[in-house]
C-alpha cells in the first residue's frame, strides 16, 4: 500500500512540476514576445525618425543650394551679364527683337544656357526641389528657352547631349507651370521677350534681373501678351 501511494504521490508531483514547466515556458515565450514587440516598436521609431532626420537635412542642402544660385543669379556680375545680352538681342532704335543668328550667337546666351544645364543637372540629381526651382527660376527659365530654342535646336542636332539637362528641366517644370498658373509661360512671345530684354537695359544697377514667379519687367512696354 506505500509503495502504491508512493507511486500515486510521485504522479502528483510530476504533474505539478509539469505545469510549472509549462507555466514557464509560456512565461518565458510571453516575455520573448513583449521584448520582440518593443524592439519591434524601438527600431519602428528609429526608422521613423531617421527618415525625418534624413528628409530635414535633404531639405536643409536643397535650400543652400538653391540660395547659392540665387545669389548668382542676383549678383551684380549676372546682371551685367543679362544687359550684355539684352544689348545684343534688341534693336533699341526700332524696339524690336533682332533674329538670332545660330552661326554666331551671343556668347552670353551660351552663358545662361550652361547656368540653366546647371540647374538641370542639380535638380535631376536630387540637389534642387523641382518645385522650388519653377518658384524661383521659372520666368527666366522659360524666357530663355523661348528665345535660344533655334539655338538648342541647332546644338542638340550636333550634339544631343548639349543643354539636354537644361532642356530636361524646361520639360519637367511645364507640368507644374501648367497646374500651378494654368500654363502662363508655356507659351512666350517675341513680344514678351522684348519687353524683357528691355528691361534688362533698362533696369537700374540696383535692381536684380527677373528669374522667379511674379517679378515682371517694370518698363513701358510690359503689358503685352505673352
Amino acid at each position: 500500500m506505500e509503495t502504491r501511494s508512493d507511486l500515486h504521490g510521485g504522479k502528483a508531483v510530476q504533474t505539478n512540476w509539469d505545469r510549472i514547466t509549462a507555466l514557464s515556458s509560456l512565461t518565458l515565450a510571453c516575455v520573448g514576445i513583449v521584448a520582440l514587440t518593443f524592439t519591434w516598436v524601438q527600431l519602428d521609431d528609429m526608422k521613423r525618425q531617421s527618415t525625418i532626420q534624413i528628409s530635414e537635412m535633404r531639405s536643409e542642402t536643397q535650400a543652400q543650394h538653391l540660395t547659392a544660385l540665387i545669389d548668382k543669379y542676383d549678383s551684380s556680375e549676372w546682371a551685367s551679364d543679362r544687359k550684355a545680352l539684352a544689348v545684343k538681342r534688341v534693336d533699341t532704335k526700332r524696339r524690336t527683337l533682332l533674329p538670332l543668328d545660330v552661326d554666331d550667337a551671343p556668347i552670353e546666351l551660351y552663358n545662361e544656357l550652361n547656368f540653366c544645364d546647371d540647374i538641370g543637372l542639380l535638380t535631376e540629381r536630387g540637389y534642387l526641389d523641382r518645385h522650388d526651382v519653377w518658384s524661383s527660376f521659372g520666368d527666366w527659365i522659360f524666357l530663355l528657352y523661348a528665345d535660344g530654342r533655334q539655338l538648342l535646336d541647332s546644338e542638340q542636332k550636333k550634339s544631343p547631349a548639349e543643354f539636354r539637362e537644361c532642356t530636361n528641366l524646361v520639360n519637367s517644370i511645364k507640368a507644374i507651370e501648367a497646374k500651378e498658373d494654368a500654363g502662363a509661360d508655356n507659351n512666350i512671345s517675341k513680344d514678351y521677350i522684348l519687353d524683357s530684354y528691355m528691361g534688362d537695359i533698362e533696369r537700374q544697377s540696383d535692381q536684380p534681373p527677373r528669374r522667379g514667379r511674379g517679378r515682371k519687367p517694370r518698363h513701358p512696354f510690359f503689358g503685352r501678351s505673352r
